[in-house]
């Protein structure tokens, strides 16, 4: 994720990121997004839902409905919060399901694609990524073996 979109939907979800910059021994949003620009729209989608459901809360308690990480695992969005509703989970259950179908890198249509490191690709990027790590491979053994 880029610093921009990250400047750009801590702007648009105040509440939601009021954590953002916080300490580390506050929150994990210190670490900022850990995913690739392909969940993009994904994310900024789901971020505008919860910020609207937050909203409807009187001020007083909007504290208790924040992101305390935002990150990718085993290929897969996970958003986790300090405090929200049914409504709230819902939206993250479905978000964390489509992003199995997103590739991580470029946004089109993607599947879970193993490895050392499980993450969600579309063909054209698990190639690149697959010549990426061949080329690695290669340099590797020729600096051991000179």
């Amino acid at each position: 994720m880029t610093d921009d979109f990250d400047r750009q939907l801590c702007k648009e979800c105040p509440n939601l990121y009021a954590d953002r910059h916080a300490s580390m021994r506050e929150t994990c949003m210190c670490w900022g997004f850990d995913t690739g620009p392909g969940w993009n729209k994904l994310i900024r989608d789901l971020s505008l839902k919860l910020e609207a459901l937050i909203l409807q809360f009187p001020e007083e308690e909007r504290r208790y409905y924040r992101a305390s990480q935002v990150k990718e695992k085993y290929g897969t969005l996970r958003f986790y919060m300090i405090g929200a509703t049914d409504e709230m989970f819902d939206l993250i259950d479905q978000a964390e399901e489509d992003s199995c179908k997103i590739c991580e890198e470029c946004g089109e249509p993607g599947e879970e694609r193993p490895g050392g490191w499980i993450k969600t690709l579309c063909d054209k990027c698990w190639s690149e990524q697959e010549q990426k790590q061949a080329e690695r491979l290669i340099a590797y053994k020729r600096k051991t073996n000179a």
